[in-house]
């Protein structure tokens, strides 16, 4: 069985999307799955949602994602007077003003868990995947983990914190075979957060986060990919964004040049 490369976080940046699909055209997965948060932050929310389709539009509902349909009703309105310094909201908004209605259409109808080979996923957590709950420590992926160990297939994949990591049942039941590469033994309930492609929140990497899924050999590789962050960072000052979702993209050496 060929793995499945696993996206999350998108966030409408299209030159990080590109650079980690070029990286999963080489890697010899046979699909591709995302975990929600297509659009927000970024510049590029309706070509970043119709690549997604074009690969299959497998993929589950992020919590910026469920937003868009509330955002485009006639009269909506942000409460916060000051939304569109907000990544968040300007993000939001930006979506709906770019979507067709047919991508927001789509948008609006995923699910929130997917099943696939040898594992499930959702944008947050097992436990709870409409609330998008995080899984940032070993307290907040206990109740999913205890939703795991009730299924046949007991390995989670999720988003939602942009940051990659792994929490398992037991005392140090993972067999990791590399510093990227991980194997969980069988009956082993287990998390990964597979971290953000568009807006990745390693305190010193800017790198695209993803992961590689062999579901014969229950490994986990976690990927990294370098894209042109600078490149991305202007298209969302371009885009009259605020400038903090094209800051958190770059290195502090990289930021000096985002008004060059």
């Amino acid at each position: 069985m060929k793995p499945i490369a696993i996206l999350s976080d998108i966030h409408a940046n299209l030159p990080a999307l590109l650079a980690v699909l070029r990286e999963v055209q080489t890697s010899g997965a046979e699909r591709v799955i995302f975990l929600g948060d297509l659009v927000g932050y970024g510049a590029s929310p309706a070509e970043c949602v119709a690549w997604v389709r074009k690969l299959g539009g497998d993929c589950v509902m992020g919590n910026h994602d469920v937003e868009i349909e509330n955002v485009r009703r006639p009269g909506f309105r942000f409460y916060d007077p000051e939304w569109q310094q907000r990544g968040y909201q300007a993000g939001l908004a930006h979506a709906a003003k770019s979507l067709d209605m047919e991508q927001a259409g789509w948008l609006a109808r995923l699910p929130y868990t997917m099943t696939i080979p040898g594992a499930v996923v959702a944008h947050g957590s097992w436990n709870d995947p409409e609330n998008f709950n995080s899984i940032e420590d070993a307290e907040s992926a206990a109740p999913t983990l205890a939703a795991l160990r009730q299924r046949e297939f007991k390995v989670g994949f999720f988003g939602h914190t942009h940051l990659a990591d792994i929490f398992a049942d037991g005392a140090d039941p993972l067999d990791w075979t590399g510093d990227a590469r991980v194997r969980i033994p069988a009956g082993v309930a287990c998390a990964v957060t597979v971290g953000a492609v568009g807006q990745p929140r390693h305190e010193t990497d800017r790198r695209a986060s993803w992961v590689l899924w062999h579901p014969a050999e229950q490994v986990v590789e976690f990927r990294k990919t370098e894209y042109n962050r600078l490149k991305a960072a202007k298209a969302i000052a371009r885009a009259g964004l605020p400038l903090e979702s094209a800051v958190r993209l770059l290195t502090e050496e990289e930021a000096r040049f985002l008004f060059q």
